[in-house]
């Protein structure tokens, strides 16, 4: 096999961009001013002449070198003066290296039961999405995924999550669920965001509760919330609606009352029907206070209880 020197028909000049016309390329045994041969046919059969010599633009013909060879080359102008002399240069080789042996460990790749988030809207090979549909083998008639190849998920599903349904229900066993026909359905991811479990083997962090969730904040698969939540009053904070005011200065009135006249004089009297009326001096010019509460307001409507967030799908690795 043959290299060719990645130095042919490449113009060669000088610092001044004017080329080296007829340069000539010595080509050694590495270490030594023994000639190597060099070819002018990638079949090797046509030998160059020692040495090699560049035309007037500056380029060397095609050089062929031998594979696997080290070597040493030296460049001159046409008057002998060397421009660069370099030993030790290895030509490569064509043939490819063998692929590395032995397995992938296995912890470098998805297993059943992964999940991952990818952007774009199919699932991958050997995933399928976390829809809440369901899968299970070729005549199941699961409307997610029905092939052969779901059968390791089905039976990781049937074995760990024993809140997702299976059609006609569960039997003895996932392998007899399998055999069987049956469906069974996926985690359902639409419109959710994960949540780490409570405890996970530790003691429960607190963060999020059993009654908080809705479920117990342990199980895989339990799930809870809502997007959006009215308030109840015990959630309100203790607070009055304070509301004040008077009435006008201008309420200017007089009170009227009925007096007896005698041969004494002039005295009031309490009820009765006789006497004059006669009005009070001077005039209740004066103004009312009012405090306390006004009547409720708000509509009572749910707020909106959605953190920002971005949509992407979910896929579980078969």
């Amino acid at each position: 096999m043959a290299i060719l020197w990645d130095k042919s028909l490449i113009p060669w000049t000088d610092r001044n961009g004017d080329p080296y016309a007829g340069a000539k390329a010595y080509f050694f045994d590495a270490q030594t001013t023994t000639p190597q041969i060099v070819y002018k046919e990638a079949d090797l059969s046509i030998p160059h002449d020692h040495p090699v010599v560049a035309n007037a633009d500056g380029e060397f013909p095609p050089i062929f070198l031998i594979e696997e060879t080290v070597h040493r080359v030296r460049i001159t102008t046409a008057d002998d003066v060397t421009i660069w002399d370099v030993d030790g240069v290895s030509v490569p080789t064509t043939v490819p290296p063998d692929p590395p042996s032995g397995d992938t460990p296995e912890e470098l790749l998805f297993r059943t039961g992964d999940i991952k988030m990818a952007w774009r809207t199919s699932a991958p090979s050997g995933f399928v999405r976390c829809n809440g549909r369901s899968i299970g083998a070729p005549s199941s008639g699961a409307s997610e995924r029905a092939n052969a190849d779901c059968e390791d998920l089905f039976k990781f599903l049937w074995n760990n999550d024993f809140n997702l349904a299976v059609s006609g229900g569960r039997g003895a066993t996932a392998d007899g669920d399998w055999a069987a026909a049956k469906r069974i359905d996926l985690p359902d991811f639409r419109g959710r965001v994960p949540l780490g479990m409570d405890g996970m083997g530790n003691a429960d962090a607190g963060r999020v509760t059993d009654a908080q969730l809705g479920q117990d904040s342990n199980v895989l698969g339990s799930a809870g919330g809502s997007s959006t939540h009215t308030l109840t009053e015990a959630e309100m904070p203790g607070h009055e609606h304070a509301v004040s005011g008077e009435t006008s200065e201008d309420g200017e009135h007089y009170h009227s009352t009925r007096v007896q006249t005698s041969s004494g004089g002039t005295s009031a009297r309490d009820g009765g029907n006789g006497g004059n009326e006669v009005p009070t001096t001077p005039a209740g010019k004066h103004k009312h206070t009012v405090t306390g509460t006004a009547a409720s307001t708000g509509g009572g409507g749910a707020h909106n209880n959605l953190q920002p967030s971005i949509v992407v799908p979910f896929f579980i690795k078969l």
